[in-house]
């Protein structure tokens, strides 16, 4: 299975919905917000947690945990929903599903006589491709850590798993893992078999440690958590920018994060969204930060970044709000270069942008922002970042947000431009608003 480079994923657990008791089709729920918002489109890889190794009349084979949603639905019929929702926002999408970490979930195959061992294995693997065939899936995520990983012996591991990854050969089905330890893995056979090896460094797993142990380092991805720590302490693990970070000074190509539907996903699916611009990076062309706002609850723009010359060279927003009393940020990508000179813009406390104004026009034959000013419902006023000069036509303009409303997201492109010292840079060349 061709995996994209770099890839981006997510889990989501479809035996929870937020708020709680609510259908699926819940508007505003944590799985219409996925739709509506897009969010799909900013996955490569989604597991669906958690399957578990269950006994058949036909073998072990694997099955969605069992969960009765508002009713009557089940948890079968959410992961079916899951499934086409995602295929249809997002055609190129991969869908795995990801087994548990209950202690018996390859032991148990080895509960009868050695003699049979091969067989059973067998018969699990293809039962196994067996239920991917079924419900439109393209793979199978182990979440190997305890009592899972402690109730599993090596051997028990390399058997199983060779018995899966051939069973996978010469199908499109990814074999990907999310350890948090490295407790009776088999290197060889994670080498042989596994695509995707997603480090829960939110937890214990340690990238050196991995390498140490044998695991080729080009298998490992970065395993981040915006889901909020605990029922004591209930702001996010990170932000997208701390993810990206850890990413890069991985360095990886790979990165999944836990979760896309918890009770703060507002915050996981606007920063899945953030991440995944980081992450495959967009200098120019088009840009809209309008989905990311709405999928946050369109909080209000507290800071700027702004960056300007003779023209608006880059322009980056902060939006803030809170989840169960702590606060949380939202930090977009920086549309546009870094020519000029940063401006830092911190609105005082409970203030709202309400208005751009600027002008438009012809820089050394380009198309661009010229200048642009910052006002408040405060009163207060940024600005004007744009000397103009160089321009050879200016066409003012004001983008203001309707009475009792603010600006919440910015949209616009980027445009390359040769510089006056050589080289080429790049400027924001129109810029739009969202308002809520």
């Amino acid at each position: 299975m061709a995996i994209p480079t770099p890839s981006v994923g997510a889990w989501i657990l479809p035996s929870e919905e937020d708020p709680a008791n609510t259908p699926y089709d819940y508007p505003g729920g944590s799985y219409q917000s996925l739709i509506v918002n897009g969010v799909y489109k900013s996955v490569d890889i989604l597991n669906i947690c958690f399957v578990d190794t269950v006994s058949t009349p036909n073998g072990y084979s694997i099955a969605l945990g069992e969960c009765t949603h508002t009713g009557g639905v089940t948890n079968l019929q959410y992961m079916q929903w899951i499934i086409a929702d995602a295929r249809a926002a997002n055609p190129g999408i991969k869908i795995l599903v990801t087994m548990g970490y209950a202690a018996d979930e390859i032991s148990q195959l080895f509960s009868g006589p050695s003699s049979g061992w091969p067989a059973v294995l067998a018969q699990y693997a293809q039962n196994i491709v067996t239920y991917l065939q079924t419900y439109d899936l393209d793979g199978l995520d182990v979440d190997w850590e305890w009592p899972f990983s402690d109730s599993t012996t090596q051997s028990q591991f390399q058997q199983a798993f060779t018995a899966i990854g051939n069973a996978f050969a010469g199908t499109p089905y990814i074999l990907s893992m999310c350890p948090n330890e490295t407790s009776n893995l088999d290197p060889a056979t994670v080498n042989t078999y596994f695509d995707i090896v997603t480090l829960q460094l939110y937890g214990a797993a340690d990238r050196g440690q991995f390498i140490r142990y044998g695991i080729n380092a080009n298998l490992l991805g970065y395993g981040a958590k915006f889901e909020s720590v605990n029922s004591d302490d209930l702001a996010p693990y990170q932000d997208a920018q701390q993810a990206y970070a850890g990413y890069q000074a991985g360095p990886y190509d790979k990165l999944t994060q836990w979760r896309l539907n918890s009770g703060d996903f507002q915050f996981e699916q606007a920063q899945q969204m953030i991440l995944y611009q980081l992450i495959k990076g967009s200098p120019t062309g088009p840009f809209d930060d309008t989905h990311i706002a709405a999928a946050a609850g369109n909080p209000p723009i507290t800071s700027l970044a702004i960056r300007s010359g003779n023209v608006l060279d880059a322009i980056q927003a902060t939006s803030s709000s809170s989840f169960e009393g702590n606060p949380v940020t939202y930090t977009t990508v920086q549309h546009g270069g870094n020519g000029g000179n940063p401006t830092p813009v911190t609105l005082a406390t409970g203030d709202t942008i309400t208005s751009i104004s600027g002008y438009t026009g012809t820089w050394y034959g380009w198309q661009v922002v010229l200048q642009i000013t910052v006002h408040t419902a405060k009163g207060a006023s940024y600005g004007p970042f744009g000397s103009m000069a160089g321009s050879t036509s200016q066409t003012p303009f004001t983008l203001s947000a309707p009475a009792g409303q603010s600006i919440v997201a910015f949209s616009g492109s980027v445009e390359t431009v040769p510089m006056a010292g050589g080289g080429e840079g790049n400027v924001v060349a129109s810029l739009g608003v969202t308002c809520a």
